[in-house]
């Protein structure tokens, strides 16, 4: 058998093996714990604000930039547990991406209301500003504090300028797609 497929046995040995010690885990310690109904809460409660708030006239729009965002949060969250920049203690469920709740809705649910009731980019970089500085320096502050991430090789201000980054570009974005469909 090639040298290759050989070691790719052995890490699938090795993963299968971790899988389920992490299902095992999350059994007997995580699901329905206190912390996991948190997340549960983190998962269903900003999607039906959404519902309540996004303006019907921009959904395509809106959907669009959340799918941009989900798809570049889960991107990042899975290099970082990769590069040990942090860990999630408490997993919605035993498997990837760990934080689920965060990069599918309580992450694109925020940027989705900036992209939605901010239309000015002056109006827009304000809103964004302030929702940078309270998720990074009172939400994750407050996510690690009750054990939901633990962060080993990273801190706030990254965070911070990851919203910031990501909230500028994508916007800038699906404003250049939308107005080239319109052409």
């Amino acid at each position: 058998m090639d040298a290759r497929f050989e070691n790719m046995d052995k890490i699938r040995l090795l993963e299968d093996h971790i899988y389920r010690l992490d299902v095992r885990g999350w059994l007997e310690n995580e699901f329905l714990s206190w912390e996991w109904w948190i997340l549960l809460f983190f998962l269903v409660v900003p999607w039906f604000i959404w519902l309540k708030l996004a303006k019907r006239d921009l959904l395509v729009e809106s959907y669009l930039f959340g799918s941009i965002i989900i798809i570049i949060t889960i991107l990042l969250d899975t290099v970082g547990l990769q590069f040990s920049f942090w860990e999630y203690p408490i997993e919605f469920l035993p498997v990837i991406p760990r934080a689920f709740p965060f990069d599918v809705s309580m992450v694109p649910i925020a940027f989705m209301l900036l992209f939605n009731y901010f239309r000015t980019w002056k109006s827009y970089s304000i809103a964004l500003l302030i929702m940078a500085l309270i998720y990074a320096f009172i939400g994750e502050p407050f996510c690690e504090w009750i054990h939901l991430v633990y962060y080993i090789k990273w801190n706030y201000l990254y965070s911070f300028l990851y919203y910031i980054v990501v909230g500028i570009g994508v916007r800038a974005l699906v404003l250049t797609i939308v107005s080239l469909t319109k052409k």
